[in-house]
């Protein structure tokens, strides 16, 4: 049950209207998880600074079960970069994402997993 929260100094009309759904699209394939259990929120318009910078940039969290870890998250990291670097027209050294292992009995779901 990937949880995916996008934070980036991008305002909402500089966003792909669908990126929610291809951010969720990207990292179900990544992280070889099913769709139907993919959360995304995207918050825009944030005041950042990275790199000695406020020029555009993004910061992404994932919260998922089972598949962290130091042998696998290098091969996670380039696909998900690549694709925001498309999608947000963002340079690739603008980028941050932070692997956060998730544990099922943090969960709350009317229906489990």
């Amino acid at each position: 049950m990937p949880t995916c929260l996008l934070k980036t100094n991008l305002k909402d009309s500089e966003i792909p209207e669908d990126l929610e759904v291809t951010l969720a699209q990207t990292i179900s394939k990544v992280l070889n998880k099913p769709m139907a259990r993919m959360n995304t929120t995207i918050q825009s318009g944030l005041r950042m600074y990275r790199l000695e910078s406020t020029a555009p940039t993004c910061f992404l969290q994932i919260h998922s079960i089972d598949v962290f870890d130091k042998e696998r998250n290098p091969a996670y990291t380039q696909p998900i970069i690549d694709f925001l670097k498309n999608a947000l027209n963002i340079d690739g050294n603008r980028i941050v994402i932070q692997y956060l292992p998730l544990h099922l009995h943090n969960v709350g779901l009317e229906t489990p997993l």
